[in-house]
This record gives structure tokens, sequence and C-alpha cells, in this order.
């Protein structure tokens, strides 16, 4: 379809040279074209969709830019009516519709985010959790294999547990993230969108204390009786809403950059009715949130040969 051109402009006539100049920037512009459109075209054989038509055009076009991004400007728009068939979101209670309108766009980076090294935050054995490019106070919790994580919860269930525990704690010093929509995707997998915590879990601290001095030395500073009586208020209100986290361990506690505790990942939780019985599930919830926190204090005053622990 398209041919390749190089230019000796040397000794050449001005206007020939003028000439020649702008040959080349529209060649630029040509392949630029092409390298967005091929990727799409690829992805869209990849997942056997007939794309005979779009193909035929394709190879039919001039050597034009302007025809090439018509044709691309079509193409995107296929695609992106084409993932929007396959793509069902669920929103928190609170949102506008031109809220749910700008989320429904965000997607696209959503997508875009999801693999990126440079985003990722972290990760379990079923999930990782990567950061938007595109807005540093939102992150996505992506699930990477959905046979084991189906073991323990459904996403659905997952996400309706972090907001009813948000909301049961709004407002007091412990506290989870702000829970914003959830992507339930038929092809690519599901996954839900939350604040971002300008933070680290207290295993990553400890892990890689020299890329998080500051918040050491936050966490030397921190009232440790008043940080545990806060930590057993939120595990106690969140009992109070019959939801049990079952998995209070270093890795789902953040300390965020204000010195605040934050309580996340609720992969592993269920409901129940306290007064149905399973008081454990109440003892254990707490015991490990005191005995996490706890520990890491004491390991925090290891690194920083400091002992203060409690």
């Amino acid at each position: 379809m398209l041919h390749n051109y190089s230019f000796n402009t040397m000794n050449e006539h001005p206007a020939k040279s003028e000439h020649n100049s702008a040959l080349s920037v529209e060649r630029r512009e040509i392949n630029d074209l092409e390298q967005r459109i091929d990727p799409l075209l690829e992805r869209l054989h990849k997942d056997g969709i007939d794309t005979q038509r779009w193909d035929d055009e394709y190879m039919a076009l001039p050597e034009d830019a302007e025809a090439l991004d018509n044709f691309l400007k079509r193409l995107q728009l296929f695609v992106e009516q084409r993932e929007d068939a396959l793509l069902a979101f669920e929103f928190s209670e609170g949102h506008t519709e031109q809220e749910k309108e700008q989320i429904k766009r965000f997607d696209r980076d959503v997508r875009a985010a999801f693999r990126d090294p440079s985003g990722f935050l972290g990760n379990g054995a079923t999930a990782e959790v990567y950061g938007m490019p595109s807005n540093n106070t939102i992150c996505v919790k992506f699930i990477i294999s959905q046979e084991r994580y189906n073991e323990n919860n459904h996403l659905r269930r997952e996400f309706n547990y972090l907001s009813k525990v948000f909301e049961c704690t709004r407002g007091q010093a412990v506290t989870t993230p702000y829970p914003i929509f959830l992507r339930i995707h038929a092809k690519e997998g599901h996954s839900y969108g939350m604040e971002r915590i300008q933070g680290a879990s207290l295993s990553q601290i400890l892990e890689q204390a020299d890329k998080y001095p500051e918040l050491v030395t936050l966490a030397k500073s921190i009232d440790r009786q008043q940080a545990e009586s806060d930590l057993v208020a939120f595990v106690e209100n969140m009992h109070e809403a019959n939801v049990v986290h079952g998995d209070l361990y270093h890795r789902n506690i953040m300390l965020d950059g204000e010195g605040r505790l934050v309580v996340i990942d609720f992969g592993k939780a269920h409901q129940i009715d306290f007064e149905g019985g399973k008081p454990e599930d109440r003892k254990l919830d707490e015991y490990t949130a005191v005995q996490s926190l706890r520990d890491f204090f004491r390991q925090i005053d290891l690194l920083t040969n400091n002992p203060n622990s409690v």
C-alpha cells in the first residue's frame, strides 16, 4: 500500500529542497498514523474479529495523511464501541451522571495502566494494583487469577464490603480508601477503582525502608498506644457492620503521609452476623491487626536503632 521514499537534497535547487522537506514531514505523519493503526487491527485480529472490510480499505488507502487520519478515527470509534459493549460499570452511591460518564471515558486510561510497570503499586496472589498516569488520586485493582480469586470472594462482593466499611468508618482516625467504580469486563477480566492512598503498606515500609525514609521517620513519631486504640476502634466499627476482614496483616494496613492508618484489600472479607455466633472471627481480626501493628513498630525500632516498642 505505502512506499518508502528517500530524498537526496544535496546541491538541489532551493524550491526543490523545500518541496522535499514538506514531503519528509508528511512521510513522518504517515508513519505515525500507520503505527497507531496497525496495533488496533492486530488487536481485533487476535480477538477473532472479522476485519476483512477494514483490511481491504486500509490497503487501498492513498499515501495521504488526511485519508489515514480519517480511517484511524473511524477505526478507533469502532474499537471503543466494541469495548463498551463488553463492559459494565457499577458505581458506589453519590456519583452524578456527569461523573459516571467521566469515569467511563477514564476507562481507556485504566486499560492502558494495566501491566504498565511505571504505575505498579503492589500485588498479591490473585491481583495487582496500578496507579493511573492521568490521575494520581485513583488506583485500580486488577484480578490476574480469576480462578484463585474466586476461592475467596467475588470482586463485586469485595467492592461492596469496601463500600460498606468506608461508610461506617468515614471521618474516623482509621478508615479505608474511598471506593469509586467497579469494572466488569467479559473478556479482559474484572477490576475496581478506588482512592489512591499517598503512602505505603506496613510491609512495603519494612521491606523497602530506603524507598520510604519519610514514612520510616513518621512511624517513629506516632503515638503508638493511640494508633493501636484507633485501629481497634476501626475493627469494632467494621464488625458492627457485620464485615470480617480476614487478612489484617502488614501488607493490608497502610500508613499515609499524614501518619494515618488505612486498611486495604477486602479480598478475603466476608459478612457474618456476630449475634448468631462465630465470635472467634471477631477476635481473630482484632488480634491479627494489633499484633501486626506492634510487630511493625518493633521492626521500625530495629531499623532505626531506637528501642521504643509497645
